[in-house]
């Protein structure tokens, strides 16, 4: 088939182009919106599928169907990351959406696009390459900590987990202290004893002593303490341990 690709990601067209290309397929791939569009305006022979990106248009202000009709140009399309999928896996919703759209090109045989479509899918969703698209990123689970009957910003702000990450590249801490730092924020409404933390360490799949870990927590407590910019502290009651941010 020939297929004109379109990203905002120029990396993530010419992967596309390269899979699709090996699988037998005529790819193009366009640098601006502008240029796709003067090609389909100007060729004779248009090609069997448009794959774009969901960003490319803003979809709450703009119809891109609407404009293709408007044109008078008849070339299915679907978005190769479209975040609002119909059906279960993103070569049914694409098929679904063609076969919405049927009316526009009448002499279009959509199953015959399923095995690009299956192709198409295979590559987006590959664990090696759908971190680097854009939309389709799975939300970080919101923490407990955050979850109230009323979310303010001030109260997101003051909770979110930059500061730990900050504090460990202005003081190059060492990955053993922040792994135990990080334990202490993820827990920090909880007063922790070194046997409540070596438990956590275990379940995270990594074992530590007693003793390492009030060596661990001496090294920490001293490095915070040395550092002027750092707006949280170890709170420390009764041989247990507490993380707590405060404003600066």
């Amino acid at each position: 088939m020939k297929l004109f690709i379109y990203s905002l990601q120029r990396e993530i067209s010419q992967i596309i182009s390269d899979h699709l290309s090996d699988n037998g397929h005529l790819c193009f791939i366009f640098d601006t919106m502008s240029d796709l569009s003067d090609s389909i305006r100007n060729m004779k022979l248009l090609p069997d599928l448009l794959i774009l990106d969901y960003l490319t248009f803003n979809h709450d202000i703009f119809n891109v169907y609407d404009y293709m009709d408007h044109l008078n140009i008849k070339v299915p399309l679907v978005f190769y990351n479209d975040p609002c999928l119909l059906r279960s896996t993103r070569a049914l919703h694409w098929k679904t959406q063609l076969e919405l759209t049927q009316p526009r090109y009448p002499e279009k045989d959509f199953s015959l696009y399923e095995p690009l479509l299956q192709e198409l899918e295979n590559l987006i969703e590959a664990k090696e390459l759908r971190p680097y698209i854009s939309l389709l990123q799975p939300p970080q689970k919101v923490p407990a900590s955050l979850i109230r009957e009323k979310y303010t910003l001030q109260y997101l702000k003051e909770n979110q987990d930059d500061c730990i990450i900050n504090f460990k590249e202005r003081t190059k801490l060492p990955g053993n202290l922040f792994f135990l730092l990080s334990i202490l924020q993820e827990y920090k409404n909880l007063e922790l004893s070194y046997n409540d933390i070596a438990e956590i360490y275990e379940k995270k799949g990594r074992h530590i002593t007693k003793e390492s870990l009030k060596v661990l927590m001496s090294k920490l407590k001293k490095i915070i303490h040395q550092d002027k910019e750092c707006n949280f502290l170890i709170y420390h009651d009764r041989d247990r341990y507490r993380f707590v941010r405060f404003k600066v």
